[in-house]
């Protein structure tokens, strides 16, 4: 019995523990640990009653440990406590409370009331956690500041705010749908209503803060301001105090809450979105106003509109925004004291200077000028034309080198390409007029009809180009005489086709189907000179002055994507190319534009895409006449698509309605934006589409219905290469064509794959200028080489002749290719060259000067280099 009773003392001692002090894990321990004392007792003393007794006893303990587990938890409160002892019938108070008055009221018995009692604690728990979770989070929440050019400290982090509100707002309501939500009922309510007061307040902040930004930096940012919108900017430097006033109240006690208790707030932010509201309306309407005065205003944001207004007796400021107005316009040129626009230039540098200079004091409003400028670059490039078309009528019979290159000085790009494709389109319409009425003069060899003699003067147009680019030029020559050779390749090969084909008649459809460019002088209006003629569709020139842009090369398909897109445009319908990146869909649209002289805007549809000034644009694209591209349309999210394609519809449909002989062109208007939009007759729109990415939406059928599609399959690289070679003064460009563009065939398909490696069409123009550039290099060497031995009168043509253009392109290939290429895909290449241009010797260039000046700088940098197999020969190579 004395055994016995060491574990009995134990558990009267354990039973008469205080509650609050129990810890459930040391209790099992503790009960676990007697009943290995009662086992470990003699097997004698397990017979007696009393050991029995003790065992069945312990066991039960253990067996309720798990709810006093519970029992302990923190869940439980003192509203709880009351519960349970009403429930068991027993009056505990919780602080005198013994582990023994738990365990006598059989726990196992009520377990379902312990359990029910529990549950409900739990519960409530959850949400008083969450409660003190949201109080606590706003209590220390403070708004993200940040310093706003010095002013005052403004708000951002806009989106943390927003998202944390409207989480708490939603799981505050959630509650309202718990069985526990009762007891909590009056703070949730509350902190409901402070969470939507937030939400409304900052919900009101945002668009104050926003408006203001953008006001103040137009109203602080040009001193003109003030007097162009007197009231309004007197206005907002009252608004500006008291918004000012208050982010210093918010600097100096970020807290939300802090923020929440400042008196009217809510009030005073929303009299402020008011105002602002209204001072933008104005400087809307405003702007409006000037916009309608020069349609070009509608290509410029309002904070550049607003600088080119406040600065418009400052002409030279203005120089940055011409670019947005005009397409090849960068800058204007100015008499000494700034007062008269003497013309215009381009970015290239290549100037158009007025035939009347336009007087910004005679005509001080910017609007007003800048349609006088607008106009005269028309009527300009028209007179500029008339001169050209004239003087060029000298080349019919024999190209003087010479007087070519300074006929080419005396105008600008642009007229000089134009002129060109209205001597041969008359030379070509008189060839087919003489055959068809039976003149086809005499002659044998070449000239045995008159298609033949047009042919011959377009080769040797050709071939004194391609003599002349090989030539140290001036930059800008070299660039007219580059897009000389473009056009007249792809002159060569149209006029080569009529001959294929038998044409005999300026009406057979293969001579229709061509671009025609007529210029007829007799018309009194000097606009109206230059017609285009594509099948039955015909466009008077628009003379906007397009600056020296790079051409594209034009193939069968781009001349294929010209058929179909000015006959849409007779249809009054837009064009719509579609097919795989790569393809030239936007190119040829931007190129078709400048064969008629058209302004062209590209608006890239992806997610830098500013739907926002899209109502502006269209406005600006109709009443200027230009033309809008937009690119990759179908990548722009349903939402934007549908509000997009519904202006770009009513655009359509009243272009569409101009069909109609009874209706005056200039009086269909539509309404954009709300409001009565004038329509101009040149105005088109193109959508181009790659049908083939994932993600894409489709466009809508009442759309489809407005543009007429195109498939653009890949170019004809071996026409690119052709043509960039004649324009880098290649001879054997055919030949050269034939061999270059299947090495880079080769070349993508057997060197292994690598990230950086472009074996496509830029890395085939960059190898061809370089080869140009290696020939011109060659023919300076030789040149010099000639005077130092004392030759004179040196022709570089003939040492053009007998220059090695296979080497040349290989040695192109060599400098410009193998550094981009990994060890491995060198030697394969040298395999891949010699497989395609078989016999062909390549001699790496010297690069003295670079070695030296690798050498110099090793020394100074004391690193060791060397040659061949020189300790540093392989670093050295590697730099070369």
């Amino acid at each position: 019995w004395s055994e016995l009773s060491k574990v009995w003392a134990q558990i009267d001692e354990t039973r008469e523990k205080p509650w609050l002090s129990v810890q459930p894990r040391k209790l099992r321990q503790s009960l676990e640990a007697m009943m290995n004392q009662l086992k470990e007792l003699p097997a004698r003393l397990r017979m007696y009653e009393s050991y029995e007794y003790v065992k069945k006893l312990l066991q039960s303990y253990i067996k309720v440990n798990m709810m006093i587990v519970e029992l302990k938890s923190d869940a439980l409160k003192e509203r709880h406590w009351k519960q349970l002892t009403k429930q068991l019938r027993v009056s505990w108070i919780l602080s005198d409370l013994t582990l023994g008055q738990v365990w006598d009221v059989n726990l196992l018995k009520n377990e379902s009331i312990v359990k029910d009692i529990i549950l409900v604690a739990q519960g409530e728990m959850a949400l008083e956690e969450f409660l003190k979770q949201v109080r606590e989070s706003w209590q220390n929440y403070e708004l993200d500041l940040i310093n706003y050019q010095n002013k005052c400290r403004i708000i951002r982090g806009w989106d943390d705010l927003f998202n944390k509100v409207k989480e708490h707002i939603n799981s505050v309501a959630a509650m309202k749908l718990s069985p526990y939500y009762k007891v909590f009922e009056e703070e949730a309510l509350t902190w409901e209503e402070k969470l939507n007061r937030i939400n409304s307040l900052f919900d009101v902040w945002i668009d104050v803060q926003r408006r203001w930004v953008y006001l103040e930096g137009i109203f602080s940012g040009s001193a003109d301001i003030k007097t162009l919108l007197p009231v309004e900017t007197s206005r907002f430097q009252s608004i500006s105090s008291e918004f000012l006033g208050l982010m210093k109240k918010v600097a100096k006690s970020p807290k939300v809450m802090d923020v929440l208790n400042i008196p009217a707030v809510q009030r005073s932010l929303e009299r402020l979105a008011d105002l602002l509201g209204k001072i933008q309306k104005a400087l809307g309407e405003y702007l409006e106003r000037e916009r309608t005065s020069f349609p070009r205003f509608y290509f410029v944001g309002d904070e550049d509109l607003l600088e080119i207004i406040g600065n418009s007796k400052n002409v030279a400021r203005l120089q940055k925004h011409f670019k947005k107005m005009f397409a090849g316009v960068a800058s204007i040129l100015l008499n000494e004291d700034n007062t008269v626009i003497l013309g215009i230039a381009s970015r290239e540098g290549e100037e158009v200077r007025f035939i009347k200079p336009v007087s910004t004091v005679e005509h001080p409003k910017i609007n007003e000028w800048l349609s006088l400028v607008e106009k005269e670059m028309r009527f300009t490039l028209a007179s500029y034309l008339a001169q050209a078309v004239q003087d060029i009528k000298q080349f019919k019979d024999i190209i003087d080198t010479q007087k070519y290159m300074e006929w080419c000085d005396k105008y600008q790009a642009q007229i000089v390409v134009l002129a060109a494709q209205i001597l041969w389109s008359e030379d070509v319409e008189n060839a087919l007029q003489q055959t068809s009425e039976g003149g086809a003069g005499g002659g044998n060899g070449k000239d045995k009809t008159p298609l033949h003699r047009v042919l011959t003067t377009v080769e040797a147009t050709l071939n004194v180009l391609a003599d002349s680019v090989l030539q140290e030029q001036p930059p800008l020559r070299r660039k007219k005489l580059e897009h000389l050779i473009n056009e007249f390749v792809h002159k060569r090969t149209v006029t080569r086709r009529l001959i294929a084909h038998g044409v005999n008649n300026p009406k057979s459809f293969h001579w229709l189907c061509e671009m025609r460019f007529y210029f007829d002088p007799r018309q009194t209006e000097v606009l109206q000179q230059l017609t285009i003629h594509m099948a039955n569709a015909r466009f008077y020139y628009g003379f906007e002055y397009l600056g020296v842009q790079d051409r594209l090369v034009q193939t069968p398909l781009t001349d294929r994507c010209y058929l179909t897109m000015t006959q849409a445009l007779e249809a009054r319908l837009g064009g719509s190319p579609f097919g795989p990146a790569g393809t030239g869909k936007t190119e040829s649209v931007k190129a078709l534009g400048n064969q008629l002289g058209r302004f062209v805007l590209v608006f890239n549809c992806d997610e830098t895409f500013d739907f926002q000034a899209m109502g502006r644009i269209f406005v600006g694209l109709c009443q200027v006449g230009a033309w809008g591209c937009f690119d990759e349309f179908n990548r722009l999210e349903e939402r934007m698509l549908s509000a997009v394609s519904q202006q770009i519809q009513t655009i359509q449909e009243a272009l569409k309605s101009q069909q109609d002989a009874n209706r005056d062109a200039q009086s269909i208007t539509v309404e954009l934006v709300g409001k009565q939009v004038r329509v101009s007759t040149d105005m088109a729109i193109f959508i181009t589409m790659n049908p083939g990415y994932a993600g894409r939406s489709n466009l809508p059928d009442n759309l489809k219905k407005l543009f007429r599609s195109l498939a653009m399959t890949t170019p004809d690289r071996q026409l690119i290469a052709e043509v960039m070679l004649f324009s880098q003064g290649f001879r054997t460009a055919e030949k050269l064509a034939c061999k270059i563009v299947p090495f880079f065939k080769l070349c993508d398909e057997q060197l292994s794959n690598q990230s950086h490696y472009d074996f496509g069409l830029r890395a085939l123009k960059s190898v061809l200028v370089s080869a140009g550039n290696v020939k011109r290099d060659r023919i300076m060497k030789i040149k010099d080489t000639k005077k130092q031995q004392g030759e004179e009168n040196i022709d570089e043509a003939s040492i053009a002749e007998n220059l090695p253009e296979q080497e040349i392109l290989i040695q192109s290939v060599c400098e410009t290719m193998v550094p981009k290429l990994v060890a491995e895909d060198i030697p394969l290449l040298f395999s891949l060259l010699s497989d395609v241009f078989p016999n062909v010797g390549y001699t790496r260039a010297e690069m003295k000067g670079l070695k030296d000046e690798i050498r110099k700088v090793c020394s100074e940098e004391y690193l060791v280099c060397g040659e061949g197999d020189e300790q540093g020969g392989a670093w050295m190579e590697k730099v070369r």
